[in-house]
C-alpha cells in the first residue's frame, strides 16, 4: 500500500497545438486540480494519422509555441516523444512507450469530449484503456450529463477508467485562431492577445485559468482571441505563421 501511495500521477495532453492556446492550458490546470496530477506533459503530434501534414505548421514551430505557452507553469512539461518518432503518432503507441519507460508512473490521458463519439474507432482503444486512466474535457457541444452518459457506454465496451474533467472549459479553438491570423495577415494581432499572461493576474485563479465571470459564454470571437498567450502571439507574428507577414 505504501508503494502504491508513492506512485506519481502524470497527465498527458496531446494534439497538434497549431497553435496552442489558453484553452489547452485551462484543461491541463483543471485536470491537475481535480485529480491531483503531479504534472501534465504536452505532447505535440508528430506524424498525425488524421491530418494532412502538408497543411500543418512545422513540428519545430508547434513545439516552440508549446514551450513558450507553458512557461511559468511549473507542473507543465513539453514532451517530444511523438515529434521525434518516425512512425505514425497513434495514442496507443505513445502510451505503450511511456508505460515501458516509466513503469513507476500512473498516466492520465486527457481527451476532448467530442472524441468519445468515435473512441472505439481509434487504433487499439483497449490498449489505451489498459495503459492510462482517461480524463474527458468538456467541449461546447456537450454538457456534463451527456459526457457521463457517453462514458458509461464506453465502460461497457472496454475495461476502462474514464472520468470527466468538470471545469476548465474555454470556448476557443486553434482553427479559429489560424483563420483570424490568416484573414488579418497579422495586422492588429497584438491588441487581441491575452495581455496578462501571468498566473496570478486579474480574473485568474492560481492555476492560470480565467475566472468564469470573465469569459463570454457565447464564445465571442474577440474574447476567444484574447485567450492566446501573448508569447505565442508574438512568436506567430515574428515568424510569419498562418499568413502573417514576418516582423523580424
Amino acid at each position: 500500500m505504501e508503494q502504491q501511495a508513492q506512485r506519481k500521477k502524470i497527465g498527458l495532453l496531446g494534439g497538434s497545438f497549431d497553435p496552442i492556446h489558453q484553452g489547452h492550458l485551462n484543461i491541463a490546470a483543471a485536470a491537475c486540480a481535480e485529480y491531483g496530477l503531479a504534472e501534465v506533459w504536452f505532447i505535440p503530434a508528430g506524424h498525425s494519422p488524421n491530418k494532412d501534414e502538408t497543411e500543418m505548421t512545422s513540428a519545430e514551430h508547434r513545439a516552440a509555441m508549446v514551450a513558450l505557452a507553458i512557461q511559468g507553469y511549473p507542473k507543465f512539461k513539453l514532451s517530444r516523444i511523438e515529434l521525434d518518432a518516425a512512425e505514425i503518432s497513434y495514442t496507443y503507441r505513445t502510451l505503450t512507450k511511456l508505460a515501458a519507460q516509466y513503469p513507476e508512473i500512473d498516466f492520465y490521458f486527457i481527451m476532448g469530449a467530442d472524441s468519445l463519439d468515435y473512441f472505439e474507432q481509434w487504433r487499439r482503444p483497449e490498449i489505451i484503456c489498459e495503459k492510462a486512466v482517461i480524463l474527458v474535457a468538456a467541449r461546447d457541444s456537450l454538457a456534463l450529463p451527456q459526457i457521463r452518459e457517453k462514458i458509461a457506454k464506453l465502460q461497457q465496451l472496454f475495461w476502462a477508467r474514464i472520468f470527466p474533467i468538470q471545469s476548465g472549459y474555454t470556448g476557443v479553438s486553434s482553427t479559429m485562431l489560424r483563420e483570424y491570423f490568416s484573414s488579418r495577415g497579422g495586422k492588429n494581432a497584438h491588441p487581441l492577445q491575452n495581455q496578462d499572461n501571468s498566473q496570478d493576474g486579474p480574473g485568474k485563479d492560481p492555476y492560470g485559468r480565467l475566472d468564469s465571470s470573465s469569459q463570454d459564454p457565447g464564445g465571442n470571437r474577440l474574447e476567444c482571441l484574447r485567450l492566446l498567450p501573448s508569447a505565442v502571439a508574438e512568436y506567430i507574428t515574428s515568424h510569419g505563421l498562418y499568413g502573417c507577414s514576418a516582423s523580424r
